[in-house]
C-alpha cells in the first residue's frame, strides 16, 4: 500500500505540483481492479483533497526473489507503467524487501522480451523517503519498452540485489491493450 502511495505522489509530483500542495499519503486513497484474463492491474490512486484521479497498471512477477534474510519470504517484483497512453511512458520497477546494488549514478537491469535477445536498460533508485530504496525508475526510451510489452506475451527481467546477486523475475504480460483500455 505505502508503495502505491509513494508512486502517486511521485507523479503528482511529476505532473507539477508545486511544493506547497504535496499531499500526505494519508489523504490518498487507492484501490486495485483486475481486469478479465489479464494480470495486469489498474492501480486507482485518489487525491481526496484535489478530488483527483490517478490511474495506471501494474503487474507482478510470477516467481519470488529468494533473496538472504532479513529479506527472505514472499519477495516479488512489480513492474508499474504510468502515463502509458501519453508520448512519455514511466516505468518502475519495485520490489517487496531488499536492496538494490545500484550506486548513486544507477545501474543496469536486463530485460528479455519473449525470446528476443536480452537488452539492457539503465535504471536509477527512485529515492523517495519511506521507500528505502526499493523503487527502481527506468530512465530510458520507455515508448520502446512500452511497445514491447503490447508486443510479447512475456519478459524477463533481471535485477541486481546488495549482497545477493542478480535475480530473474518473469512476468506474464498477456492482456496489456485490454487493460490499457480500462485506463
Amino acid at each position: 500500500m505505502n508503495r502505491v502511495l509513494i508512486i502517486f505522489a511521485l507523479c503528482l509530483v511529476g505532473a507539477g505540483c508545486e511544493k506547497d500542495n504535496k499531499i500526505s499519503s494519508s489523504f490518498a486513497s487507492e484501490s486495485r481492479e483486475k481486469v478479465s484474463e489479464s494480470n495486469w492491474k489498474v492501480v486507482v490512486s485518489k487525491d481526496e483533497m484535489r478530488n483527483k484521479e490517478l490511474k495506471w497498471l501494474a503487474v507482478r512477477s510470477e516467481n519470488n526473489a529468494d533473496l538472504k534474510f532479513p529479506y527472505d519470504g514472499e519477495n516479488r517484483l512489480q513492474l508499474d507503467i504510468l502515463d502509458s497512453k501519453t508520448g512519455t511512458p514511466r516505468v518502475f520497477l519495485t520490489i517487496d524487501k531488499g536492496q538494490y546494488d545500484c550506486g548513486r549514478y544507477g545501474c543496469d537491469v536486463f530485460v528479455k522480451f519473449g525470446e528476443n535477445s536480452v537488452q539492457k536498460m539503465d535504471v536509477s533508485i527512485h529515492d523517495v523517503q519511506g521507500t528505502d530504496g526499493t523503487i527502481l525508475a527506468f530512465y530510458g526510451n520507455s515508448a520502446a519498452f512500452l511497445e514491447n510489452i503490447k508486443k510479447f506475451n512475456s519478459i524477463t527481467i533481471e535485477v541486481p540485489f546488495y549482497r545477493n546477486g542478480t535475480r530473474q523475475f518473469k512476468f506474464n504480460t498477456t492482456g496489456f491493450s485490454e487493460a490499457e483500455s480500462k485506463l
